[in-house]
């Protein structure tokens, strides 16, 4: 069910053009920067977008600008987990890392502890209204969450078409405190 879902609701998300995926990006961190718990995060870690994921590389690049902390995930496939990593200069410290992606450069980028973080901006497949979340199946944001970075708050960022009534969970799947879509802001906990 699960696998069915992701794929149905990943597939209709790859039709949006690039200029939809701009402009409802650019609607989804308008609302974020409304939220206090975002704005006022001293270690926001983000996702480098990949695919037709909302976008998130132009905020973390303007980030890097102002000097502002950017933490990235670093992916470790044998042991399905993510490494935290602080970045301060795009050029040297990110490199196309697993699956294709873009991630730190452990050999320039400096390690933080991830109980330091305060956020989490959470990529996935399908949201719920309840603040459920499937990812991509891998189970890397879930062991993250809640082995490693217990304490941040969760917020995931979703298209609308991404977001259903309810979805089926598992004991596993950790849940967010706030998805932000184009069309809304949905709050569960925290934030």
């Amino acid at each position: 069910m699960k696998t069915s879902l992701r794929k149905k609701v990943l597939s209709l998300r790859d039709t949006l053009t690039p200029e939809e995926l701009a402009q409802k990006s650019g609607a989804i961190w308008e609302r974020l920067t409304q939220i206090t718990a975002y704005s006022n995060a001293r270690f926001p870690m983000f996702y480098v977008n990949f695919k037709s994921e909302v976008i998130t590389m132009r905020t973390i690049k303007e980030r890097l600008k102002k000097k502002l902390p950017v933490v990235l995930p670093k992916t470790v496939i044998d042991d399905r987990r993510l490494i935290p990593y602080l970045i301060k200069n795009w050029e040297t410290d990110v490199v196309p890392g697993a699956y294709g992606i873009l991630e730190p450069n452990p050999n320039t980028a400096e390690r933080i502890a991830p109980d330091s973080i305060d956020v989490v901006i959470v990529p996935g497949s399908v949201f719920d209204r309840r603040c459920g979340r499937h990812g991509y199946g891998g189970g890397y944001y879930d062991r993250f969450l809640s082995q490693e970075a217990k304490g941040a708050i969760r917020i995931g960022l979703a298209f609308s078409i991404q977001v259903m009534e309810k979805i089926p969970l598992d004991p596993h799947d950790q849940k967010m405190d706030i998805i932000v879509s184009e069309d809304e802001t949905i709050q569960c906990n925290k934030g």
